[in-house]
């Protein structure tokens, strides 16, 4: 039943215009086998691609693998938005969003080494140019960065939201800040005193609402000059959305995995701060007493079935995404 689902579902339907990869899945338990041997990928015309006689494959998780990478569209919004108290309205500065591409490989987005690893169960939602497209997400007190991922369909009359995140500016900025003295002091060591630079920005990991998926952001402090209007493009400008409240992301530091702020859990905006709307310009005056930090989003990962199950069970409508 499976395999003839995956057939004319899956094969069937592609016809030589859009992504022709096929993934499949072979039996085995992903915690304690290789995920490189759980995954094979071949292409559609490729006729040594396995057929129905072939009994090491799981035909279901080929199927719903198969059927999220090729019959969804994903969108990720990140959003710089105001703290503010349970229950009350999410008010959204501005949002930044892209397209994005599901993946059962994982790609090395912290390093110039081009490194990809085959991640199944986990499919990776990689923004590869994250320094361009995030580039506006600057936070200072009193704000947070929210994240959402949207499933649409290809008809695009659906949207489903698959994730919802928040991450506060003061554990982006204390996280940034032992990161950065951790590794400041290991540099003078073993430089013997002479180092003396500051890193310029960290890759941090986050854990999704109740442990469910994993963000990861390159943090960096953010030092405009004071003297010139900060200028940025963004989707939309300032909004407020109602909200039942998303699911906060966890400290990626070691030993900490406390819960952080829903999505609606936040604060009122410090009142000194001198922010102005042209257009969909954000048009800022940076002031010496704030400190900022640049939060870039580089991937977003969830399990195949968490994501399956968004999808046909829980039907969340999207927050941050533009509509």
């Amino acid at each position: 039943m499976w395999y003839d689902l995956y057939q004319e579902h899956i094969v069937s339907q592609l016809d030589g215009t859009t992504d022709d990869m096929l993934f499949y899945v072979r039996h085995g338990t992903p915690q304690l086998d290789d995920p490189s041997t759980l995954l094979e990928i071949y292409r559609v015309e490729d006729v040594k691609k396995p057929d129905f006689n072939s009994r090491k494959y799981s035909w279901m998780e080929t199927f719903y693998l198969n059927m999220l990478l090729h019959h969804f569209n994903f969108v990720m919004t990140c959003a710089v938005c105001e703290q503010k108290p349970p229950g009350k309205a999410l008010k959204i500065y501005r949002s930044f969003s892209v397209p994005v591409y599901g993946s059962p490989n994982k790609h090395n987005m912290s390093g110039k080494a081009k490194h990809t690893t085959i991640s199944y169960p986990n499919i990776y939602f990689s923004v590869f140019n994250f320094d361009e497209i995030f580039n506006g997400i600057v936070l200072t007190d009193n704000e947070m960065v929210c994240v959402e991922l949207v499933a649409v369909d290809k008809a695009e009359t659906v949207q489903i939201s698959v994730f919802l995140g928040s991450i506060r500016y003061e554990i982006l900025r204390s996280t940034l800040e032992n990161r950065a003295s951790l590794k400041s002091k290991f540099l003078r060591q073993v430089s013997l005193g002479l180092y003396a630079g500051e890193p310029t920005s960290q890759f941090i990991t986050m854990n999704g609402p109740k442990c469910r998926g994993r963000v990861e952001m390159c943090v960096s402090s953010f030092k405009p000059d004071v003297n010139k209007d900060f200028v940025v493009s963004f989707d939309r400008e300032a909004d407020h959305l109602e909200t039942d409240g998303g699911g906060g992301m966890s400290s990626g530091r070691s030993g900490s995995r406390s819960s952080e702020p829903d999505v609606s859990d936040s604060r009122r905006l410090s009142s000194n701060s001198k922010q102005r709307y042209v257009s969909n310009n954000w048009v800022f005056k940076p002031s010496s007493a704030h400190h900022y930090v640049n939060a870039q989003l580089t991937y977003l990962t969830l399990r195949w079935d968490e994501l399956l199950d968004d999808l046909i069970e829980c039907k969340k409508k999207p927050t941050l995404k533009s509509r």
